[in-house]
């Protein structure tokens, strides 16, 4: 592949996720309404930094600082904190720095690791440890399950995705195609989990997580090979998720990903006192409807 066509498929890939979440945090009641050249992203109800924020309209290559200016000033009138989401590698480098003349500083960098599969094939169905079975949730005490191994603090997070994780609509979500519960045991007792969730022809491994005791790499790695097996059966092309630390990266490598850009977000810096606390923050996508 030429060096023109390694960048134009990027680019496609990095739209490709960035329509994805755009659609997931609809489906959990953001609106949007456009404001000159950007995007307001806002929940009604949710003052959650991933759910209310200020983005570039698509297919536009620049955003000039009094357009971005009239986006902020909107979230202003709604009560949000300023800030500013895209994804590094749609917009020039010159575009954080139009963002940091506007006082904005970064608040979050996630990086994104994308795989591309082919004709709906993963990794294949790797034969399992002794004790070991992985299946999926298909009813309301498999989703608890899930979110009790999640939840526990016995449990390591190996991915924190950058779509928010809700309570609430799990079921609904499984039953219409719209994401995947995955559960690993270990003689019978639950030690991972996994969600993916799809939109069209995309797939986002948005959690994983592992009880500490048990977090070993040929655990971990089953159970991200079966994560990426769901997107190939649900007739994905595409499947992406986000690499915080080296070792998430170095996992990902190994099933196919490759480092394909990042999430970064920009917000004003947040003079309220500490005592003061809310929910604007970024650092815990969850929620409960």
């Amino acid at each position: 592949m030429t060096d023109d066509a390694a960048v134009k498929e990027s680019r496609r890939v990095l739209r490709l996720v960035q329509e994805h979440l755009s659609n997931a945090h609809q489906l959990v009641g953001a609106h949007q309404e456009s404001v000159g050249l950007v995007e307001i992203v806002y929940h009604p109800l949710l003052r959650l930094g991933h759910l209310n924020y200020v983005t570039p309209r698509k297919n536009t290559a620049w955003i000039p600082a009094p357009e971005l200016e009239k986006g902020l000033d909107r979230l202003r009138q709604l009560g949000r904190l300023p800030r500013v989401n895209f994804i590094e590698g749609l917009y020039p480098p010159l575009f954080a720095r139009t963002l940091r003349e506007l006082g904005l500083t970064v608040e979050q960098e996630t990086p994104i690791m994308a795989r591309r599969l082919q004709n709906g094939t993963g990794n294949g169905h790797r034969s399992l440890p002794d004790g070991v079975t992985i299946t999926r949730a298909t009813d309301q005490e498999g989703i608890a399950l899930w979110w009790y191994v999640w939840r526990n603090a016995h449990f390591d997070v190996l991915t924190r995705g950058i779509e928010p994780i809700y309570i609430g609509r799990d079921m609904q979500a499984i039953a219409s195609g719209q994401q995947v519960d995955i559960l690993l045991y270990r003689y019978s007792f639950p030690v991972g989990v996994a969600r993916v969730t799809f939109h069209e022809q995309t797939a986002h491994l948005t959690t994983l997580a592992m009880m500490s005791e048990a977090r070993q790499p040929d655990l971990v790695r089953a159970l991200h090979d079966t994560a990426v097996e769901a997107a190939a059966e649900h007739g994905c092309d595409l499947v992406f998720t986000s690499g915080e630390t080296e070792s998430d990266r170095r996992l990902c490598r190994q099933s196919g990903f490759v480092d394909s850009g990042s999430m970064l977000c920009y917000a004003e810096v947040n003079i309220r006192p500490p005592e003061i606390a809310d929910d604007d923050s970024l650092a815990q996508p969850l929620f409960a409807l």
